[in-house]
Protein backbone atom coordinates (compact mmCIF):
# COMPACT_ATOMS: atom_id res chain seq x y z
CA UNK A 1 0.00 0.00 0.00
CA UNK A 2 1.11 3.45 -0.61
CA UNK A 3 1.90 5.99 2.25
CA UNK A 4 -0.89 8.39 2.67
CA UNK A 5 -0.18 11.93 2.03
CA UNK A 6 0.08 14.34 5.10
CA UNK A 7 -2.11 16.72 5.54
CA UNK A 8 0.56 19.47 5.94
CA UNK A 9 2.19 18.42 2.72
CA UNK A 10 -1.00 18.11 0.60
CA UNK A 11 -1.19 21.83 1.42
CA UNK A 12 2.56 22.71 0.32
CA UNK A 13 2.82 24.48 -3.65
CA UNK A 14 4.25 22.07 -5.71
CA UNK A 15 8.46 23.33 -6.09
CA UNK A 16 9.08 25.15 -9.93
CA UNK A 17 11.49 23.19 -11.50
CA UNK A 18 14.53 25.34 -12.62
CA UNK A 19 14.76 24.19 -15.91
CA UNK A 20 10.55 24.71 -16.70
CA UNK A 21 11.08 28.53 -15.12
CA UNK A 22 14.39 29.18 -17.34
CA UNK A 23 14.39 26.95 -20.95
CA UNK A 24 11.72 29.13 -22.26
CA UNK A 25 14.35 32.31 -22.61
CA UNK A 26 17.89 31.47 -21.75
CA UNK A 27 19.11 34.55 -22.97
CA UNK A 28 18.13 36.41 -19.89
CA UNK A 29 20.83 34.20 -17.80
CA UNK A 30 23.43 34.42 -20.52
CA UNK A 31 22.38 39.01 -20.73
CA UNK A 32 23.03 38.65 -17.04
CA UNK A 33 26.07 37.38 -17.07
CA UNK A 34 27.60 39.53 -19.93
CA UNK A 35 25.91 42.46 -17.79
CA UNK A 36 27.84 41.36 -14.39
CA UNK A 37 30.96 40.94 -17.14
CA UNK A 38 30.84 44.11 -18.19
CA UNK A 39 30.71 45.77 -15.30
CA UNK A 40 34.03 44.54 -14.23
CA UNK A 41 35.54 45.26 -17.31
CA UNK A 42 34.20 49.04 -16.74
CA UNK A 43 35.60 49.00 -13.07
CA UNK A 44 38.93 48.66 -14.47
CA UNK A 45 38.97 51.28 -16.79
CA UNK A 46 37.69 53.31 -13.79
CA UNK A 47 40.65 51.61 -12.11
CA UNK A 48 42.61 52.39 -14.93
CA UNK A 49 42.04 55.89 -14.84
CA UNK A 50 42.30 56.66 -11.18
CA UNK A 51 45.70 54.87 -11.16
CA UNK A 52 46.94 56.96 -13.76
CA UNK A 53 46.13 60.07 -12.34
CA UNK A 54 47.86 59.35 -9.23
CA UNK A 55 50.64 58.07 -11.15
CA UNK A 56 50.89 61.47 -12.69
CA UNK A 57 50.74 63.58 -9.29
CA UNK A 58 53.20 61.22 -7.74
CA UNK A 59 55.95 61.66 -10.71
CA UNK A 60 55.02 65.70 -10.81
CA UNK A 61 55.44 65.46 -6.75
CA UNK A 62 58.76 63.67 -7.45
CA UNK A 63 60.07 65.13 -10.38
CA UNK A 64 60.19 68.13 -8.51
CA UNK A 65 62.24 67.29 -5.82
CA UNK A 66 64.60 65.35 -7.87
CA UNK A 67 65.46 68.74 -10.19
CA UNK A 68 65.60 71.26 -7.33
CA UNK A 69 69.23 70.52 -7.15
CA UNK A 70 69.20 69.79 -3.14
CA UNK A 71 71.00 66.78 -2.25
CA UNK A 72 73.83 68.53 -4.55
CA UNK A 73 77.25 68.25 -4.45
CA UNK A 74 79.33 69.54 -0.78
CA UNK A 75 80.68 72.39 -2.80
CA UNK A 76 77.18 73.70 -3.56
CA UNK A 77 76.24 73.71 0.33
CA UNK A 78 77.14 77.06 1.44
CA UNK A 79 74.84 78.34 -1.04
CA UNK A 80 71.97 76.18 -0.10
CA UNK A 81 72.77 77.45 3.28
CA UNK A 82 72.50 80.92 2.61
CA UNK A 83 68.94 80.05 1.16
CA UNK A 84 67.86 78.35 3.91
CA UNK A 85 65.68 80.63 5.76
CA UNK A 86 63.70 81.85 2.43
CA UNK A 87 63.36 78.36 1.31
CA UNK A 88 63.20 76.00 4.29
CA UNK A 89 59.12 75.56 4.13
CA UNK A 90 59.21 75.15 0.32
CA UNK A 91 61.87 72.33 0.71
CA UNK A 92 59.43 70.74 3.62
CA UNK A 93 56.31 71.32 1.46
CA UNK A 94 58.01 69.19 -1.65
CA UNK A 95 59.24 66.46 0.71
CA UNK A 96 55.91 65.93 2.15
CA UNK A 97 54.06 65.99 -1.36
CA UNK A 98 56.15 63.24 -2.21
CA UNK A 99 55.64 61.52 0.63
CA UNK A 100 51.72 61.80 0.15
CA UNK A 101 51.72 60.94 -3.32
CA UNK A 102 53.78 57.75 -2.58
CA UNK A 103 51.48 56.52 0.57
CA UNK A 104 48.41 57.45 -1.43
CA UNK A 105 49.27 55.16 -4.72
CA UNK A 106 50.24 52.31 -2.16
CA UNK A 107 46.64 52.65 -0.68
CA UNK A 108 45.43 52.66 -3.99
CA UNK A 109 46.83 49.53 -5.17
CA UNK A 110 46.14 48.04 -1.95
CA UNK A 111 49.83 48.07 -0.82
CA UNK A 112 49.59 46.09 2.56
CA UNK A 113 53.45 45.18 3.45
CA UNK A 114 53.58 41.83 2.76
CA UNK A 115 53.90 42.00 -0.73
CA UNK A 116 55.24 39.64 -2.84
CA UNK A 117 56.10 39.20 -6.48
CA UNK A 118 55.37 35.42 -7.21
CA UNK A 119 51.63 36.04 -5.94
CA UNK A 120 49.36 36.09 -8.61
CA UNK A 121 46.97 38.25 -8.81
CA UNK A 122 43.00 37.20 -8.22
CA UNK A 123 40.24 37.44 -10.96
CA UNK A 124 38.96 40.88 -8.64
CA UNK A 125 41.67 42.73 -8.95
CA UNK A 126 43.52 44.69 -12.08
CA UNK A 127 46.58 43.04 -13.11
CA UNK A 128 48.66 46.32 -13.07
CA UNK A 129 48.44 46.28 -9.50
CA UNK A 130 51.02 43.95 -8.40
CA UNK A 131 53.19 45.60 -11.35
CA UNK A 132 53.02 48.73 -9.68
CA UNK A 133 53.42 47.13 -6.29
CA UNK A 134 56.80 45.29 -7.41
CA UNK A 135 57.93 48.64 -9.22
CA UNK A 136 57.63 50.88 -5.72
CA UNK A 137 58.54 47.95 -3.51
CA UNK A 138 61.88 47.72 -5.59
CA UNK A 139 62.62 51.35 -5.29
CA UNK A 140 61.76 52.19 -2.20
CA UNK A 141 63.96 48.88 -0.77
CA UNK A 142 66.98 49.62 -2.36
CA UNK A 143 67.21 53.26 -1.52
CA UNK A 144 66.00 52.55 2.42
CA UNK A 145 68.80 50.26 2.08
CA UNK A 146 71.13 52.55 1.90
CA UNK A 147 73.90 53.50 5.36
CA UNK A 148 72.90 56.93 4.92
CA UNK A 149 69.34 56.69 4.42
CA UNK A 150 69.68 57.07 8.13
CA UNK A 151 70.81 60.60 7.97
CA UNK A 152 67.37 61.96 7.00
CA UNK A 153 65.99 60.69 10.86
CA UNK A 154 67.74 64.52 11.24
CA UNK A 155 65.07 65.88 9.30
CA UNK A 156 62.30 63.50 10.79
CA UNK A 157 61.83 61.41 7.49
CA UNK A 158 61.44 57.72 7.85
CA UNK A 159 59.66 54.93 6.15
CA UNK A 160 57.53 52.92 8.90
CA UNK A 161 56.90 49.02 8.80
CA UNK A 162 54.51 49.35 5.49
CA UNK A 163 56.76 51.58 3.54
CA UNK A 164 54.60 54.77 4.14
CA UNK A 165 56.71 57.59 4.04
CA UNK A 166 56.83 59.38 7.30
CA UNK A 167 57.81 63.01 7.91
CA UNK A 168 57.63 65.01 11.09
CA UNK A 169 57.22 68.50 9.96
CA UNK A 170 58.45 70.07 13.36
CA UNK A 171 61.30 68.36 12.91
CA UNK A 172 62.24 69.30 9.68
CA UNK A 173 61.76 72.66 10.01
CA UNK A 174 63.38 72.92 13.20
CA UNK A 175 66.57 71.17 11.83
CA UNK A 176 66.35 73.63 8.52
CA UNK A 177 66.07 76.35 10.74
CA UNK A 178 69.17 75.99 13.29
CA UNK A 179 71.49 73.11 11.76
CA UNK A 180 71.34 73.46 7.65
CA UNK A 181 74.53 72.70 7.32
CA UNK A 182 73.38 69.11 8.99
CA UNK A 183 70.18 69.01 6.81
CA UNK A 184 71.11 69.70 3.55
CA UNK A 185 73.25 66.33 3.31
CA UNK A 186 70.00 64.49 4.66
CA UNK A 187 68.18 65.39 2.49
CA UNK A 188 70.41 63.80 -1.11
CA UNK A 189 69.13 59.90 0.05
CA UNK A 190 65.17 61.24 -0.65
CA UNK A 191 66.25 63.30 -3.35
CA UNK A 192 67.70 60.39 -5.08
CA UNK A 193 64.82 57.98 -4.57
CA UNK A 194 62.86 60.85 -6.23
CA UNK A 195 64.82 60.72 -8.82
CA UNK A 196 64.15 56.83 -9.07
CA UNK A 197 60.29 57.12 -8.71
CA UNK A 198 60.04 59.78 -11.29
CA UNK A 199 62.07 57.35 -13.96
CA UNK A 200 59.70 54.54 -12.98
CA UNK A 201 56.81 56.47 -12.97
CA UNK A 202 57.23 57.71 -16.08
CA UNK A 203 57.79 54.41 -17.25
CA UNK A 204 54.83 52.69 -15.82
CA UNK A 205 52.69 55.99 -17.90
CA UNK A 206 54.19 55.06 -21.04
CA UNK A 207 51.65 55.04 -23.61
CA UNK A 208 53.43 52.73 -25.85
CA UNK A 209 54.52 50.08 -23.32
CA UNK A 210 53.07 50.80 -20.82
CA UNK A 211 51.15 47.87 -18.65
CA UNK A 212 48.41 50.60 -17.38
CA UNK A 213 48.09 51.16 -21.43
CA UNK A 214 48.19 47.46 -22.39
CA UNK A 215 45.76 46.21 -19.73
CA UNK A 216 43.12 50.13 -20.45
CA UNK A 217 43.35 48.75 -24.24
CA UNK A 218 42.83 45.10 -23.46
CA UNK A 219 39.62 46.05 -20.79
CA UNK A 220 38.44 48.65 -23.32
CA UNK A 221 38.40 45.52 -26.19
CA UNK A 222 36.36 43.40 -23.78
CA UNK A 223 33.91 46.09 -23.13
CA UNK A 224 33.40 46.65 -26.92
CA UNK A 225 33.32 43.09 -27.48
CA UNK A 226 30.88 42.40 -24.72
CA UNK A 227 28.54 45.46 -25.90
CA UNK A 228 28.09 43.91 -29.04
CA UNK A 229 27.33 40.66 -27.52
CA UNK A 230 24.57 42.18 -25.59
CA UNK A 231 22.99 44.31 -28.98
CA UNK A 232 23.00 40.95 -30.28
CA UNK A 233 21.51 38.90 -27.00
CA UNK A 234 18.85 41.82 -27.06
CA UNK A 235 17.88 41.68 -30.69
CA UNK A 236 17.07 38.02 -30.23
CA UNK A 237 15.42 38.32 -27.31
CA UNK A 238 13.34 40.99 -28.82
CA UNK A 239 12.18 38.79 -31.82
CA UNK A 240 11.56 35.69 -29.75
CA UNK A 241 8.94 38.04 -27.35
CA UNK A 242 7.68 38.97 -31.06
CA UNK A 243 6.75 35.62 -31.92
CA UNK A 244 5.57 34.86 -28.78
CA UNK A 245 3.21 38.10 -28.96
CA UNK A 246 2.30 36.78 -32.50
CA UNK A 247 1.19 33.45 -30.92
CA UNK A 248 -0.47 34.43 -27.86
CA UNK A 249 -2.58 36.97 -29.88
CA UNK A 250 -3.13 33.78 -32.64
CA UNK A 251 -4.18 31.96 -29.65
CA UNK A 252 -6.49 34.76 -28.26
CA UNK A 253 -8.07 35.08 -31.28
CA UNK A 254 -8.97 31.44 -31.67
CA UNK A 255 -10.65 31.48 -27.99
CA UNK A 256 -12.58 34.48 -28.83
CA UNK A 257 -13.46 32.67 -31.70
CA UNK A 258 -14.39 29.53 -29.95
CA UNK A 259 -16.26 31.33 -27.47
CA UNK A 260 -18.33 32.75 -30.34
CA UNK A 261 -19.27 29.58 -31.62
CA UNK A 262 -20.32 28.16 -28.85
CA UNK A 263 -22.44 31.47 -27.65
CA UNK A 264 -23.97 30.93 -31.22
CA UNK A 265 -24.23 27.05 -30.48
CA UNK A 266 -26.20 27.67 -27.11
CA UNK A 267 -28.72 30.35 -28.83
CA UNK A 268 -29.49 27.85 -31.04
CA UNK A 269 -29.99 24.88 -29.15
CA UNK A 270 -32.25 27.38 -26.43
CA UNK A 271 -34.28 28.65 -29.74
CA UNK A 272 -34.49 24.67 -31.03
CA UNK A 273 -35.57 23.59 -27.68
CA UNK A 274 -38.51 26.63 -27.60
CA UNK A 275 -39.89 25.39 -31.01
CA UNK A 276 -39.91 21.50 -29.67
CA UNK A 277 -43.87 20.95 -28.79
Amino acid sequence: MSEPVKQSDAKKPKAVSPATSSSDMPEVRVLLSLRGHEMRTRQRLAFCDELVTMLETLYRSAHALASSGLGSAQTDLDTRVSKAPASMHTICSMVRDLGSAINRTLDLVDFDGDFDAETEPSSARSPVMPVVQQTLAKAIDEHTGLRNWSDTERIGLSFGARRRMELVWSVAMECFRTNPKSAYPAMRPVVLLARRIAKDTLELLDPATGPIAEDRGHAYSITKKIRAQVEHIRNLMVQKCDTMMGEMQAVQSAIVKAQSQTMSLVRNLSDLGAKTP
